[in-house]
């Protein structure tokens, strides 16, 4: 077959691709924060209690483990990790306390879900990922469909990736070293760049060329609300008063600073609401903190065990 039939299909389907991912984005935009780091925390008004758990433990195979403990050593253990939040050791651990160990957590379970992808990527092993594995991951990206086309692999790379411009930007945004490859450090900023202000400004030129129709620097209101279908009347209330809290200075379009929070939503806005969320369970005398047996007492929220699963024993033999 004519390689440049091959070729010309194949970057149909990236185009395809891209789209989709562009549309994905787009909805997800609209539909939730642009934040695919944690769970949602409630599913339909349903609460979700392993987001509490993953967001005590940052860790999702200590968090299964907790889950197989017998209620007791799970209270036992949960006291240690108590007295580790309480960093002044006043026998309390205060919001702040709290806010602070939630978004450590949050870190740690982004770099668990990067290490995850990043050995995925990694072809040959030598704790990197290159331009072209990540394509090969990613995009589908095959060199053996053109080496009867081009002299190089770089050459085939560069045709390749003529259609995945906003990836590339990315992608060379959080190559900090420029060595043309990803650390697994680098690789975090590049999946989860809301944590890395060296990769904000990408993210803004990429969501203005998405969004910004008359090349103002801003997005209308009408532009915010392009992607949404006008039909669904619920979803386009919902989606006015989005732009509405965003809006911050309430006149009428996202400066940069609003577009920045809208698409690259700090986690401290999260740790607080959980920490709030925690502390409303569990403080029983009400002085907007918690003691360490405030804490065991109810380990169940905190980090599950036997008895939580959803407020149902786990007979031992199915363990």
């Amino acid at each position: 077959m004519d390689m440049r039939f091959v070729l010309i299909g194949v970057l149909l389907y990236v185009v395809q691709t891209v789209l989709c991912v562009k549309e994905e984005a787009a909805h997800g935009a609209h539909g939730k924060d642009h934040n695919p780091i944690h769970k949602e925390h409630y599913h339909d008004g349903e609460h979700d209690p392993h987001y509490d758990h993953e967001a005590i433990l940052g860790d999702r195979q200590l968090e299964k483990e907790f889950d197989e403990l017998e209620p007791e050593e799970a209270k036992r253990r949960l006291g240690l990790l108590a007295k580790e939040m309480d960093k002044n050791k006043d026998g309390y651990v205060s919001k702040e306390e709290l806010v602070d160990w939630i978004m450590n957590s949050f870190r740690k379970l982004d770099m668990e879900d990067s290490l995850e992808q990043f050995e995925e990527c990694d072809e040959n092993s030598d704790n990197k990922v290159t331009w072209r594995e990540y394509l090969t991951r990613h995009h589908g990206f095959n060199i053996n469909d053109y080496k009867d086309e081009y002299a190089t692999e770089k050459e085939a790379v560069e045709e390749f990736t003529k259609v995945l411009d906003d990836d590339k930007k990315k992608f060379d945004a959080a190559d900090v070293d420029k060595d043309g490859a990803l650390t697994k450090k680098e690789h975090v900023a590049f999946l989860y760049p809301a944590d890395f202000p060296h990769m904000h400004d990408i993210e803004l030129e990429r969501t203005l060329q998405e969004h910004d129709k008359n090349g103002d620097g801003t997005i209308t209101k009408e532009e915010f609300l392009a992607d949404t279908d006008k039909n669904d009347k619920e979803l386009l209330l919902l989606e006015e008063e989005r732009f509405g809290d965003f809006d911050k200075n309430k006149d009428g379009v996202l400066d940069k600073k609003e577009i920045t929070d809208w698409v690259l939503p700090d986690n401290n806005e999260a740790a607080v609401e959980e920490a709030e969320h925690l502390i409303e369970r569990s403080d029983k005398d009400k002085d907007g903190k918690l003691s360490i047996e405030e804490i065991v007492n109810n380990h169940e929220d905190f980090v599950g065990s036997q008895a939580t699963n959803y407020g149902e024993f786990l007979p031992k033999d199915e363990l």
